[in-house]
């Protein structure tokens, strides 16, 4: 008698530890919805894969004849090194790459730092950045210069990056970007004489390799 007599005690204790172990999964539960996707905080490398340009060139002096394809094809490239991506920032220490289109009639080669935004509300999958260095843009206007009459520009440049990450794991990242040169020196010679300014828009299907 005294062994059912405890009965309903046990009974009581037991749903007593049922009901806080359903409560502890549910909070549990709720934190895994609440709590944001892993994503890559710390890249170590990047690569930049730059199939296709847009060329925007100035116009010579001199009634100078010549002109450049807007639109054009080659292989080029970057690699970025150690970039950082804090909650709505991201810094990239180092971005350098070279861009050839055929008949070497666009010739980009570049050394940069770039730090930008990550835009709220995309998931960090949107970025817009600002990248200043040293570079050498030469778009091939004509022939009669020493060697070949070049719009565009060498020395200091600004760029302006945006990507857009499809893929954003902690250990992955792959996504398309877009980066506009803008030249701030176009007189002297790199491949040719400089004959006007010029800027360049690239495409970039883009994969990184880090740590959440």
């Amino acid at each position: 008698m005294p062994g059912i007599a405890r009965l309903p005690i046990a009974f009581a204790s037991l749903a007593v530890a049922v009901a806080a172990s359903g409560a502890g999964t549910a909070r549990a539960a709720e934190a895994d919805v609440a709590a944001p996707p892993a994503t890559m905080t710390q890249e170590w490398v990047g690569l930049e894969l730059t199939p296709v340009s847009v060329a925007f060139a100035g116009t010579p002096c001199c009634g100078r004849q010549g002109h450049v394809d807007t639109y054009q094809a080659g292989p080029g490239g970057g690699l970025r090194l150690f970039r950082h991506r804090w909650q709505n920032y991201y810094v990239t220490p180092l971005l350098a790459g070279v861009y050839v289109t055929s008949d070497n009639r666009t010739i980009f080669a570049h050394v940069e730092t770039e730090g930008g935004l990550i835009v709220p509300r995309t998931d960090r999958r949107l970025e817009l950045g600002i990248g200043f260095g040293l570079s050498g843009l030469a778009m091939k206007y004509a022939t009669g210069c020493d060697g070949s009459c070049q719009v565009g520009g060498a020395g200091w440049t600004i760029s302006f990056a945006a990507r857009y990450l499809f893929v954003d794991r902690p250990a992955l990242s792959v996504g398309i970007g877009a980066r506009a040169v803008v030249p701030l020196q176009s007189e002297g010679e790199w491949f040719g004489y400089f004959v006007a300014d010029g800027k360049m828009l690239l495409g970039s299907v883009e994969v990184a390799f880090g740590r959440g």
